[in-house]
């Protein structure tokens, strides 16, 4: 059980996924909520203020670069953990460029993603 849990934002195109962590971390009792693309996950970045978000690269429309670049733009400070499936490449050397707080490999492991909620909230 977790006390005075802090909410925790997911954003990610694909809702299986967004689906899956959000049930995993509403069963530990944090409050969470999720956006399908860039843009909603940014206007709820901005209007909800996530103790932690998690982020993924790929996506249509406004991806995961594109939002962390916004962040940076507006100076809106955020706690961001990307999620990918990449395992090298351009866009993974593009993220580390930006105040993020780590990087997690899809397929999520659970006892992962429990490391990084304690570790940044």
């Amino acid at each position: 059980m977790v006390n005075n849990a802090k909410t925790i934002l997911i954003i990610d195109d694909e809702e299986g996924a967004c689906d899956f962590i959000k049930t995993y971390l509403e069963d530990r009792e944090y409050p969470v909520i999720t956006a399908t693309n860039g843009k909603d996950g940014l206007s709820l970045i901005k209007e909800k203020k996530p103790a932690l978000t998690f982020l993924d690269i790929r996506m249509p429309e406004m991806n995961g670069i594109d939002v962390l670049t916004e962040l940076k733009n507006q100076n809106i400070s955020a706690n961001i953990i990307i999620m990918t499936g990449l395992e090298e490449g351009e866009q993974l050397e593009k993220v580390q460029q930006f105040n993020i707080k780590g990087i997690l490999k899809k397929p999520v492991q659970l006892r992962e993603l429990s490391e990084v909620i304690k570790a940044n909230i």
